[in-house]
């Protein structure tokens, strides 16, 4: 008997398993189907914010860009006037070495004479 006994508890379990397996199948389906689509649903929410971040990202870089070119056409900008102002006194200078230089001819002949 005591070796029968494991036997028809196996038995036991199993018919029971077979009894109930459909049950607890049919009560774990919605569970696990809300399981599945809370699980689909976070998923998609990720993918949305990380597509959210990579827009933000580019429209950063595409600022930052925009900014880099305005800064370089403002630079250039102001280099060619600061270039322009250069210029305009060298020239000025110009003029006044040779005003000084007609001076110094001058005081030259009448030292001379």
């Amino acid at each position: 008997m005591p070796i029968l006994k494991p036997f028809f508890w196996g038995i036991g379990a199993a018919v029971l398993a077979y009894m109930v397996t459909p049950k607890i199948k049919k009560m774990a389906r919605p569970v696990i189907v809300r399981g599945i689509n809370s699980t689909m649903s976070l998923a998609e929410k990720g993918k949305e914010k990380v597509e959210e971040l990579k827009d933000r990202c580019r429209e950063k870089t595409q600022i930052v860009e925009h900014e880099t070119e305005s800064d370089y056409d403002t630079t250039i900008e102001q280099m060619s006037q600061e270039q322009d102002r250069a210029f305009h006194e060298i020239n000025e200078i110009k003029d006044m070495i040779s005003r000084l230089q007609s001076q110094i001819n001058e005081i030259r002949q009448k030292i001379r004479e």
